[in-house]
């Protein structure tokens, strides 16, 4: 059979690219048709849901919010939403539109003698997404308080929904506007986002590893199949419906197949729904299929087996009849940038401009947006300072000093920098007042860092004494049971932490030579090992606990132990 090999640079139309760079560079918007938003009222509507959902309802506080889940006795997924607590007795509940109607009747049947009713809202619903999303939201909502944390709520006088929630990987927002309202009419008097594409729209999803019902997962499955427990399950709650399946899961292992990420080498573009055959056994089952920019291959979301779970690990693999080469990916595919990431990186490029061209005014410009990313970057608003003065623009750099000085007062280097700017008007007075600020803060902040120094220094005996008694603590052990893995791993542990990685190594080494599956001893004996200059064996180390980790769901350290492979392979491969 002959492989569907697609060149990348015609794997999307032109439109379509557009739009998935609109929203990773700057904000676009679409439709949410597909979402359903409904209000949950009453006096018992969070003990009531506290019974019903597999996350911790009676955690939030008003304003917060959370994914969560309704799964059957057997685990298996009935509904995944997200819920927005916005008082004491009203939520926001947003679904997608082919789950909304069993999950308004399920909670629906639940319903006793409690105080909870249920209710569809019109609005119209968009998301808002991309870097620059928060700041046109400030543009068009200026006496807004707009939610920063991920689910969190606000509501308008107007009715105007906010909710912090991202589709795409990117910092975005839930807008839920009441029906006589267009989103024209809410960006008046500002710049509206370009509409993006339903395909710009599905590749920006599966890189944020972001499944969906009917496509990536069904009433069929599990609910850690669905790899959606990370988010909206509490393992530390009071009883719900299917509790005991979804907790014997997470202590005895992981479930036989869940999803993950997979990435199609030489542009093979695979069938949905394909099994993914390894030595003519079935490892997996392909869902969503997308293009990715990112990567400049395919990728898809798969539903793969435990044992074939270890991320960044190519397999020769068949799918639909033709042998294909595949790579394993940790979910998401894409790794979001914050805003303060993204301003330093404007800091980065403005100052590389400069560096090439006299012509100023790019540099400032792009400084501004790195402020508006982060209004307390502090660095961006000294060279942005120093550019204005340049320019003359002596009012307008001062005015940006002081605007520095109202975030944080105790900037040394905003009142540096206006003492020189009120020097350099002939402000002599206003000058050296500045300049008698930044001194007494230099002095405080050295008198500080020395207070600093000296509880540190006590700390630093009391951790000493009890690493001390712990260490006599874990030898007592050891003599009575040499491979007790709690001991040596305490051990090893403190030797490493004290910088001891000869005395470390043993312990560790036993802990995963006796006890397999002990995820976080494979994490520190690579890092041991690395402090030895042992690379090739702390690869090793790392592959082996990655492969661990990957069956048992450990995603701490199984995280870090990818981050820390990733750049002892890059390093490998750079050293001549």
């Amino acid at each position: 059979m002959n492989s569907p090999m697609i060149n990348s640079n015609t794997a999307l139309e032109s439109s379509v690219l557009d739009g998935y760079r609109q929203v990773r560079q700057g904000c676009g918007r679409f439709l949410l048709d597909d979402y359903r938003l409904f209000a949950i009222t009453g006096e018992d509507v969070f003990s009531f849901l506290q019974t019903q959902t597999t996350n911790d309802v009676l955690l939030l506080e008003n304003g917060q919010g959370q994914d969560s889940a309704i799964v059957d006795r057997k685990g298996r997924l009935i509904a995944s939403f997200s819920l927005h607590r916005e008082s004491e007795s009203s939520a926001w509940c947003f679904v997608e539109a082919v789950q909304a109607e069993r999950l308004k009747s399920h909670l629906e049947a639940f319903i006793f003698r409690e105080d909870v009713s249920i209710h569809p809202i019109k609005h119209k619903l968009e998301a808002l997404q991309g870097p620059k999303s928060f700041l046109l939201l400030s543009e068009a909502l200026p006496e807004a308080k707009i939610p920063e944390k991920a689910n969190s709520v606000c509501v308008q006088s107007d009715n105007i929904v906010v909710i912090n929630k991202s589709f795409t990987g990117e910092e975005g927002y839930l807008l839920g506007l009441p029906g006589e309202m267009a989103m024209d009419d809410f960006f008046v008097g500002v710049e509206s986002p370009a509409l993006i594409e339903k395909s710009s729209r599905e590749i920006l999803r599966v890189e944020a590893g972001i499944p969906v019902y009917g496509k990536d997962m069904d009433g069929k499955n599990v609910l850690p199949e669905t790899g959606l427990e990370h988010t909206s399950v509490s393992y530390n709650k009071g009883c719900y419906i299917g509790q005991e399946v979804i907790a014997r899961i997470k202590t005895y292992g992981a479930p036989n197949f869940s999803v993950m990420g997979l990435e199609f080498l030489n542009s093979f573009c695979p069938p949905q729904e394909a099994d993914v055959i390894l030595d003519e056994k079935k490892i997996g089952m392909i869902k969503t299929v997308v293009y990715s920019p990112a990567l400049e291959n395919f990728i898809a979301l798969a539903y793969l087996h435990k044992d074939w779970r270890s991320p960044d690990v190519e397999l020769d693999v068949m799918i639909n009849g033709d042998a294909v080469k595949v790579k394993t990916c940790l979910l998401p595919f894409y790794q979001l940038q914050t805003r303060s990431d993204r301003s330093r990186k404007l800091l980065e490029d403005a100052l590389e401009i400069y560096k090439t061209e006299e012509d100023l005014e790019g540099p400032i410009k792009i400084l501004r947006e790195a402020i508006a990313l982060d209004p307390k970057h502090a660095a961006a608003y000294e060279a942005l300072g120093v550019f204005l003065s340049r320019q003359n623009k002596l009012d307008e750099a001062i005015a940006l000093m002081k605007r520095l000085v109202e975030i944080d007062p105790e900037e040394i280097m905003a009142h540096t920098n206006l003492s020189v700017y009120y020097m350099q008007q002939g402000r002599i007075e206003d000058a050296e007042k500045e300049k008698g600020e930044a001194t007494a803060l230099q002095f405080e902040r050295v008198m500080a860092e020395k207070m600093s120094e000296r509880a540190k220094a006590k700390d630093e005996e009391k951790e000493k004494a009890e690493r001390e008694r712990k260490i006599l603590m874990f030898k007592e052990v050891l003599e009575i049971d040499s491979v007790d893995a709690v001991a040596n791993f305490g051990l090893g542990s403190i030797f490493h932490e004290t910088k001891q990685y000869d005395l470390a190594l043993p312990p560790l080494e036993t802990v995963v030579r006796e006890n397999k599956d002990y995820s976080a001893a494979y994490l520190l004996l690579g890092k041991t090992l690395e402090q030895l200059n042992r690379l090739s064996d702390a690869e090793k180390t790392y592959r082996d606990g990655i492969a661990i980790a990957s069956k048992k769901g450990d995603l701490m350290p199984l995280k870090e132990m990818q981050t820390r492979l990733h750049a002892l392979t890059s390093k490998s491969q750079t050293t001549p």
